[in-house]
C-alpha cells in the first residue's frame, strides 16, 4: 500500500536523523571533556554506533519537486482545472517539505567547535581570550583598542579597522615566557568609482581586506620598526638604518628614533635574524619605544587551518579531518619569531 510505504519511509528517516542528532550531542560532549588532542581523537574510534553525520533529506527534496511540478502543471492546464487546486497542492507539498527538512547548521556548528577545540589542545591557542598579561577584568574591546593605539599599523581602512578574531597563547624562548596574542585584522576602505565615465556621477564601493599578526608581550622596548613593504615609516620611527649587507638593504628597511639608538640596538646577529624572518613573511614589525610589546602585521593567514579531508559525512571522515589538521603558517611564524626574539 502507498500509505504503508510512506509511513515506513518516514519511520526510517526519523530513526536515522535521530541517530545523527545523538552523534552530534556525543561530539559536543567529547569536545568538552577531552584534555588533549590525542584523547579527543581516541574517543572517535571505535565509535560503536552508526557513523552517519549527514541528515537524510530525500523525502523533503521529493516533496519540493512535487510542489514545483504542481505549480507548473496547474499553470499549463488551468483552463481545464482551476489553478487554485494546483496552487493548494503545491503549497501543502512545499510546507510539508519545509517541516521535514533538517538543516546542516548543527553539523557545521559541532564541526567548527571540534576544529577550534583541537587547535586549542594541539597548539595551546585560546580563541577569543586575552592573555593573562593584560587586564582581563576590562572589556576585551577596550583592551584591544588600547593595543591598536600603541602602533601606527591599524589605520589602513577609511571606514573600519577591527580585530575580528584573536587567540592567546604562551611561548617560551628558552629564557623568558612570553604572552602572545595572534589576531586577524579586518579593514574596510571606501573607493569612489565613476559611473559611466561621468565625473559628476560617482558611486562608492567598499573594499574589504584582511591581514594577520601578533602582539608579543614581555619584550624589550627597543624602539625600532622593520618592514619589507615600506620605504618610509611612521613617527617616531623616522630614522633609517643602513646595513653593511647589500642584500639586507635591498629587501629590508629598518627604522628607529635616531641613528644613535639604532647603532646601539642593531647588531649583525639581529640583522641576520630579521633577514631570515622576512624571507618568509611580508609585513611590518615594531618593537614599541616605551611599552614592552612587539607587534607584527602581515599578509600570511596565521590562523589558517589545513586538512587532507574535505567531505565529512561520517565519524571516520571527521576523525581523519581532525587528525590531519595543521596550522602551517602559524607553526612557521612561531618558529621564526622565537628565533628572532630569543
Amino acid at each position: 500500500m502507498p500509505i504503508d510505504t510512506v509511513q515506513q519511509a518516514l519511520h526510517i528517516r526519523r530513526k536515522k536523523n535521530a541517530q545523527v542528532f545523538r552523534n552530534i550531542a556525543r561530539l559536543w560532549d567529547i569536545g568538552n571533556k577531552s584534555t588533549t588532542d590525542q584523547e579527543l581523537l581516541d574517543k572517535l574510534h571505535p565509535w560503536g554506533e552508526a557513523h552517519d553525520l549527514h541528515f537524510f533529506n530525500v523525502l523533503p527534496l521529493l516533496l519540493t519537486i512535487i510542489s514545483v511540478c504542481c505549480l507548473v502543471f496547474g499553470y499549463f492546464i488551468h483552463p481545464h482545472i482551476q489553478f487554485i487546486w494546483s496552487f493548494l497542492g503545491a503549497f501543502l507539498s512545499g510546507f510539508l517539505a519545509y517541516l521535514l527538512y533538517e538543516p546542516k547548521q548543527p553539523l557545521i556548528q559541532v564541526t567548527e567547535y571540534l576544529e577550534q577545540r583541537l587547535m586549542t589542545l594541539r597548539y595551546h591557542l585560546n580563541f577569543q581570550q586575552l592573555p593573562p598579561y593584560l587586564p582581563i577584568q576590562a572589556q576585551p574591546t577596550l583592551v584591544i583598542s588600547r593595543l591598536k593605539q600603541f602602533f601606527p599599523l591599524f589605520h589602513r581602512g577609511t571606514e573600519s579597522n577591527e580585530i575580528t578574531q584573536y587567540a592567546s597563547t604562551t611561548w617560551h624562548d628558552g629564557v623568558t615566557e612570553h604572552q602572545v596574542l595572534i589576531f586577524q585584522y579586518h579593514y574596510v576602505s571606501e573607493m569612489p568609482i565613476l559611473k559611466n565615465g561621468d565625473k559628476n556621477q560617482q558611486v562608492s564601493k567598499e573594499i574589504h581586506k584582511d591581514l594577520w599578526g601578533a602582539f608579543i608581550f614581555q619584550m624589550p622596548a627597543l624602539g625600532i620598526a622593520i618592514s619589507n613593504q615600506r620605504s618610509r615609516f611612521f613617527e617616531p620611527y623616522r630614522s633609517v638604518w643602513q646595513s653593511s649587507d647589500i642584500s639586507v638593504n635591498r629587501n629590508l628597511k629598518i627604522f628607529g628614533q635616531s641613528q644613535h639608538e639604532l647603532a646601539k640596538t642593531i647588531s649583525p646577529s639581529i640583522t641576520l635574524k630579521l633577514h631570515d624572518f622576512f624571507q618568509h613573511f611580508k609585513g611590518d614589525l615594531i618593537y614599541h619605544h616605551q611599552e614592552q610589546i612587539l607587534c607584527y602585521v602581515g599578509e600570511q593567514n596565521l590562523l589558517q587551518i589545513t586538512s587532507k579531508r574535505d567531505q565529512i559525512n561520517d565519524i571516520p571522515a571527521l576523525r581523519g579531518h581532525l587528525r590531519t589538521m595543521t596550522m602551517p603558517q602559524y607553526q612557521r611564524f612561531q618558529e621564526l619569531m622565537l628565533n628572532l626574539i630569543k
